[in-house]
């Protein structure tokens, strides 16, 4: 099947309209040491500070660029409607502890720049046409200097740094799409090494990070199934020249290698173990869309999460299986849903997310404390496999916080076939209190056939006060 150039343009503009040896960075950074926030707050006094910073995603169009600061102004706008309640919530069940908050929305692409670009691309808003190999540079892979990907991050770096204060701390990144991937590279300090390779001085103010539609995983490669002949990357840069070359709508060469060759599941999963994160996920009936299968139009749901988020659901796969999508389904909703007022599910994408939110912060930050996967053998109708085990203990400082099962049925056993999500009916488990627990699997959907399954599951552990903001540092 062939995408029409309006479809694969269409499918590009989804993403834009709301559719990611040791280096050292800048002396003028700072630190970038590691913290443990669970360990550095026994017994909250104090006034604790919460900044939100609210980071938009790729825009292609050049005054989408100049106003993309205003992407997510309702969603922090109903983040910050109810926050004077459960602040005030907290505070009444915590007494000596003061909440005061700050919030505001990012624009990297009017933000200070790092002054390295390609010698045909001068104008820092078109920072995403910026290739590997561009002339004026000397660039071997997406993440060195003079390319999209490292001046995404270096100008997240800036707008935190001109948005917050040096001494501000407990800053929470709120990122949709490639906002989200790049929240997490700055916090796991990701160069074009990965993680931990360039030192871009804010880790240690980062309590935690939100993704929304997160373009966490690379999109170029054989996992995710692209509409049409060539790969994801020649598609996005080819669409370009469809649209004529250099106009000002058409996504970026730069960022299409970003996309498509640069994977954020590790600067994910850093995140998710070493500070707090919530991945929401999201899929719907969108059209145009690039990819085949269980998309929100512009992403494939499982790109939108990585294997330490919490959460686990089970979407089609090519050749008729099931495999997991990492994170929290906050709803059924396209991609552009919580950035544009004109969609239909917008003010019930705003209301879910901004739910899922508060409720990260003051109620359940759960963390993944364990994670497997079991392969069943073939087993007859109404029969059931043994109980399989499951996790183990708590980390320090969390309690149990429950698990997450989720499988799919093998037709015929371990073969592919027309396989299926495991109904949770058939699962039966039994959670431990030490973020253990276990399950068995009974056949009760097909009387005629024996059928194997693969299950993933998660334990979760969470912060003794259960919220993140109990696990944050006081002034």
């Amino acid at each position: 099947m062939r995408m029409s150039a309006r479809s694969v343009l269409g499918a590009f503009a989804a993403l834009a309209l709301g559719c990611g040896a040791m280096e050292l960075g800048p002396v003028a950074d700072g630190e970038g040491e590691e913290d443990d926030l669970d360990s550095r707050n026994s017994v909250q006094q104090g006034q604790l500070e919460l900044n939100f910073l609210y980071v938009h995603g790729v825009k292609n169009c050049r005054d989408q660029r100049q106003n993309a600061q205003n992407s997510l102004t309702d969603l922090e706008a109903a983040v910050r409607a109810e926050l004077p309640a459960r602040i005030q919530a907290y505070q009444n069940s915590h007494p000596g502890v003061t909440i005061a908050t700050r919030s505001a929305r990012a624009n990297l692409y009017t933000a200070a720049h790092s002054g390295r670009n390609p010698s045909d691309s001068t104008d820092p808003i078109n920072m995403d046409d910026w290739e590997v190999g561009d002339p004026g540079c000397s660039t071997s892979r997406q993440g060195d200097p003079c390319t999209t990907a490292h001046e995404w991050r270096h100008r997240l770096v800036q707008e935190i740094h001109r948005h917050f204060p040096a001494n501000a701390k407990n800053i929470i990144l709120i990122g949709h799409s490639t906002g989200g991937r790049t929240a997490f590279e700055v916090a796991a300090n990701v160069g074009s090494g990965g993680v931990g390779s360039f030192n871009w001085g804010v880790q240690n103010r980062i309590a935690g990070v939100v993704s929304i539609h997160g373009m966490i995983d690379s999109l170029g490669t054989n996992k995710y199934d692209v509409v049409g002949p060539a790969s994801f990357v020649s598609t996005c840069k080819n669409s370009d020249i469809l649209t004529g070359f250099g106009d000002g709508c058409a996504q970026g060469n730069g960022w299409c290698e970003y996309a498509g060759n640069v994977a954020g599941f590790d600067a994910a999963d850093w995140t998710a173990q070493n500070k707090q994160a919530l991945m929401l996920i999201s899929a719907a009936s969108c059209s145009p869309s690039l990819f085949s299968l269980q998309t929100d139009g512009a992403l494939p749901l499982d790109a939108q999460g990585s294997p330490k988020a919490v959460g686990t659901e089970t979407t089609p796969g090519p050749g008729d299986t099931v495999r997991p999508a990492h994170g929290v389904k906050y709803g059924s909703f396209c991609h552009s849903a919580i950035t544009s007022r004109s969609n239909a599910g917008h003010d019930a994408s705003v209301a879910a997310a901004k739910g899922r939110i508060l409720d990260w912060l003051f109620t359940s930050a759960s963390r993944v404390a364990a994670a497997g996967t079991i392969n069943t053998s073939a087993i007859a109708p109404n029969a059931s496999t043994p109980t399989f085990p499951i996790g183990s203990t708590c980390p320090s400082g969390h309690a149990d916080g429950g698990q997450r099962i989720v499988g799919t049925c093998r037709h015929p056993g371990f073969f592919d076939g027309n396989d299926h999500a495991v109904a949770s009916s058939e699962i039966a488990a039994t959670n431990g209190p030490t973020c253990n627990g276990s399950f068995k699997w009974t056949q009760r959907h097909d009387s005629n056939n024996n059928h194997a399954a693969a299950f993933w599951w998660k334990t979760y552990s969470v912060p003794t006060g259960a919220g993140l903001v109990e696990s944050l540092p006081t002034n």
